[in-house]
């Protein structure tokens, strides 16, 4: 074998003419040079033992973003924990993944915003392998300070075909960080076009994507061997430029109306506000425009009349464009008009392993509802329907650790759920 990698609360918005609120931080992200390579090091050892560890050459500096690789033989055992000195806490990306056969298996893990200093990582497997193990440790500045993780992607091949490629997923901004790591089983791998090898055996590599889109991880192999490719994709501070900094988005419903409100901390260059309706939370249709205020150092409130929907749950949204033309929509509210039953969601467990999400509905027999599941930035991470009392929802990967809602959503109610995700 030769390497070369060497808090919780729940939200219910079920509506009798009454006010929804939403808290909604767009976040303004500073124009900058967005992420900078400060540091690659790895570590390759021939023990049964079950950890390793691996210090940075240099410190590391608070804010940054660490990338960890793990990788060793043995296929009954995976990561159970990857931790630092400074007590930062990791969450997997991607893995276990079994590859080159019944042979080994490897991890993607990150913590971002991290405390700095003279860090050593460590990551403790379930078990001993049986000859090896193996960790590579990336640090990058400039990345985004909340959870910046887009996409992720992993593939494994092998035989004499030279293309080693980790998959293709679209990320969601320009200017994200795009992360590769492969590894052989024999032979060479070589950095591919675009990328920017950061270790000597060319297995980690980077790139910035200037424009959001289709991206994945390449390399170039010699030989005949088996490989893994993983690729991961981090917001940077020049990921995001949103000229408003909105702070709540609210509805009310008052004798067949419905009153929609937001307000804003800040704006810079904004130009208008598109008012969007659905009644299933999938088709929308332009309901009016708002002209802003533009630019404002000071809150301004913004309001909007329209008609209701009987027995219905009415879906709105706005979408923001600025001077130069682009748009960002805000999360979505949902008013019913009349009464409606009130309906509770159990989830459990709670926290969950974030594989799959478990829970009961007291919903009549055979009424079809929706789950929608978003992360505390309103990123969707999936979505489903049933019609059963006891649902399952099953995550298209495991989630990172945090914060994360569950929309339950039918023709007469609206019911959000938190719940955790921890490793």
């Amino acid at each position: 074998m030769k390497s070369y990698f060497q808090k919780k609360q729940d939200k219910t918005y079920v509506f009798k003419c009454v006010t929804i609120s939403f808290v909604l931080m767009f976040g303004i992200l500073t124009e900058s040079i967005g992420q900078t390579h400060v540091q690659t090091i790895t570590q390759f050892q021939m023990t049964t033992a079950t950890t390793i560890a691996k210090a940075f050459a240099s410190a590391s500096t608070s804010g940054n973003l660490i990338v960890v690789g793990v990788d060793w033989d043995g296929q009954t055992r995976s990561v159970n924990s990857v931790n630092d000195n400074k007590g930062n806490t990791y969450a997997r990306i991607s893995g276990p993944t079994n590859w080159n056969g019944a042979g080994n298996r490897g991890e993607l893990w990150y913590a971002y915003n991290i405390t700095g200093g003279a860090l050593t990582i460590t990551a403790t497997l379930s078990g001993a392998p049986t000859t090896y193990s193996e960790i590579g440790i990336s640090e990058y500045s400039g990345i985004a300070t909340f959870n910046p993780l887009d996409k992720s992607s992993v593939a494994i091949g092998g035989g004499p075909a030279p293309a080693v490629n980790s998959g293709m997923k679209s990320t969601t901004y320009s200017n994200e960080l795009i992360y590769g790591a492969s590894i052989v089983s024999s032979g060479t791998l070589s950095t591919g076009p675009g990328f920017t090898s950061r270790v000597a055996t060319n297995n980690i590599e980077d790139k910035k994507a200037a424009v959001a889109g289709p991206n994945n991880a390449v390399f170039t192999k010699t030989g005949g061997g088996n490989w893994i490719a993983t690729m991961a994709t981090f917001i940077t501070t020049s990921s995001i430029i949103l000229p408003i900094d909105l702070l709540s988005f609210t509805g009310q419903c008052n004798n067949n109306n419905i009153l929609l409100a937001w307000t804003t901390a800040s704006e810079t260059n904004n130009k208008y506000f598109t008012v969007e309706r659905s009644e299933n939370g999938a088709d929308w249709n332009v309901i009016g425009t708002v002209k802003s205020i533009g630019n404002s150092a000071i809150t301004q409130n913004y309001s909007f009349t329209t008609g209701g929907s009987n027995d219905k749950v009415s879906y709105f949204r706005l979408k923001q464009t600025d001077l130069d033309g682009n748009f960002k929509y805000s999360n979505v509210i949902a008013v019913v008009n009349g009464n409606q039953d009130l309906t509770t969601v159990s989830i459990y467990p709670n926290p969950t392993n974030g594989r799959s999400l478990f829970g009961r509905i007291n919903l009549k027999a055979n009424a079809a509802y929706s789950i929608v599941i978003f992360d505390a930035f309103g990123k969707l991470v999936s979505r489903s329907e049933s019609n059963q009392p006891e649902f399952t929802v099953n995550f298209p990967q495991i989630l990172p650790s945090g914060v994360y809602y569950a929309r339950f959503t039918s023709r007469s109610f609206s019911t959000e759920k938190c719940f955790l995700v921890a490793h």
